[in-house]
């Protein structure tokens, strides 16, 4: 069987010539930590959306993925081949939560959609307080990423603009509410959101 590297690695060609056959243009990829824990966030807008940011990122990308989707034949064992974590939703997942932080100690990335669902809208929605907890709890440096039109593939041009890495260091090491920590996920929201404009 092939490694779970291999696999992704596989998916990550297969995805990039996809997408440059249907025209995408990618900006800030010189924002991108070469070593190191990461945590990458980005809108939800279409189920291309994991395949998109693995594709643009040089870095390997663990993914969190509804559980769901595990249970689907073929893809639910590739997700797992690749390192992607399940999460269930709905209330919060200590062991997904364990899991991610894992990922971030290994020093590896972290790929994460704070709406936690898709925004059929395009509207962006409040982060999940899961989001915020990881960031806070790692200290990992947060790598915002918005998404144009991943939905309209080979009808509109892709773009996927990468910001510039910041942290939530103002929330460290403090007990927070949940308005304090609602505040910080507005901040995640925020960066995404400047790269949507």
């Amino acid at each position: 069987m092939l490694s779970g590297k291999r696999v992704y690695g596989m998916g990550h060609f297969i995805f990039s010539n996809l997408f440059n056959l249907a025209g995408w243009e990618i900006e800030g990829q010189e924002n991108i930590p070469q070593q190191g824990p990461l945590i990458v966030v980005a809108n939800h807008i279409s189920n291309l959306d994991p395949p998109a940011v693995g594709s643009a990122l040089n870095r390997r990308v663990h993914f969190v993925a509804k559980k769901e989707l595990f249970e689907v034949p073929i893809l639910g064992s590739i997700l797992s081949h690749i390192g992607t974590l399940p999460i269930k939703r709905g209330k919060p997942d200590r062991q997904a939560i364990r899991a991610a932080l894992n990922i971030l100690e290994e020093g590896e990335v972290l790929g994460l959609f704070p709406e936690g669902t898709r925004s059929k809208s395009g509207k962006l929605r409040r982060a999940k307080l899961g989001v915020v907890m990881i960031a806070l709890k790692s200290k990992a440096p947060i790598l915002p990423i918005g998404l144009v039109n991943t939905e309209k593939l080979f009808k509109e041009k892709i773009k996927i603009n990468i910001g510039q890495a910041f942290t939530l260091s103002d929330y460290y090491d403090k007990k927070l509410d949940k308005s304090e920590m609602r505040e910080a996920g507005a901040e995640i929201m925020a960066k995404i959101s400047e790269l949507l404009e």
